[in-house]
């Protein structure tokens, strides 16, 4: 029986992976005085805290930790750390949301989304196949991107639409085939123009909100989609809920 298998329970209901990449570049580290990766670091934490008691997510959803910086990490539970993603043993990335422990994150180095893609559309495929094979009833993956830069290369140079045409076009065709729904998110300091050309429907801006209601956003809006809900439709639905969400919390700021 596999680790999958027992930390769920019988093995067999029905499950939903989740990969969720998260930008761990040096802009994470600023403001100095109120560095956003401590803000996501804290929000991880309570989130995944709090999920044990959201019994259809603590059945249902297992996720995969990704970081990209000048290098791209997985989160592996066995050692209970993020190792290079090219050294992890796939079979084991994804664990139930109840049992995601986070590892405390920082920031530095480069941007390397692309290649942070590459790596989560994969093994969000590879993830997608085996429980196929192991016929327990599985629902598409969904990736999630949360990032405040642009994509840059090895050498820290932000990345042109020349250079972000192949990624795009394999997560374009991925979503088509019915592989898996992604979105990537832009927070303060993105560069929208650019993530755009990565994800032109995908990209969404939610600079004002704070991580932990992103999470709530992102995993909430998994949980309510339905398997037959083409990604166009879920978007029309994570949008709408992201307008209402920004307007209550400006609403909310407001009265302070």
């Amino acid at each position: 029986m596999s680790v999958h298998s027992v930390q769920f329970g019988s093995g067999f209901e029905e499950r939903q992976p989740v990969v969720l990449l998260l930008d761990t570049s040096a802009s994470m580290g600023r403001p100095e005085e109120h560095p956003r990766i401590d803000e996501l670091n804290g929000a991880l934490t309570r989130w995944f805290d709090g999920v044990r008691a959201q019994e259809r997510l603590r059945t249902r959803v297992e996720v995969c930790l990704i970081t990209f910086d000048s290098a791209v990490r997985v989160y592996d539970p066995g050692p209970g750390r993020l190792v290079p993603v090219e050294e992890a043993d796939a079979d084991r990335l994804f664990v139930p949301v109840d049992g995601m422990h986070p590892p405390t994150l920082r920031a530095a180095g480069l941007t390397r989304l692309t290649e942070a893609v590459e790596r989560a559309v994969e093994l969000a495929r590879t993830r997608y196949r085996t429980l196929q094979g192991q016929r327990v009833p599985v629902r598409r993956p969904f990736l999630w991107v949360l990032t405040d830069g642009a994509p840059s290369d090895a050498q820290g140079r932000p990345l042109d639409t020349t250079a972000l045409a192949a990624t795009a076009e394999r997560v374009r065709r991925g979503e088509e085939k019915g592989e898996w729904v992604f979105q990537l998110i832009g927070v303060r300091g993105a560069d929208l123009p650019m993530l755009r050309v990565l994800a032109p429907e995908a990209t969404s801006s939610l600079e004002n909100l704070d991580f932990g209601r992103i999470l709530d956003l992102l995993f909430q809006s998994t949980d309510d989609s339905s398997p037959d809900q083409d990604a166009e439709a879920f978007r029309r639905m994570f949008n709408e809920r992201a307008t209402r969400l920004s307007r209550m919390d400006r609403l909310e700021r407001g009265l302070r």
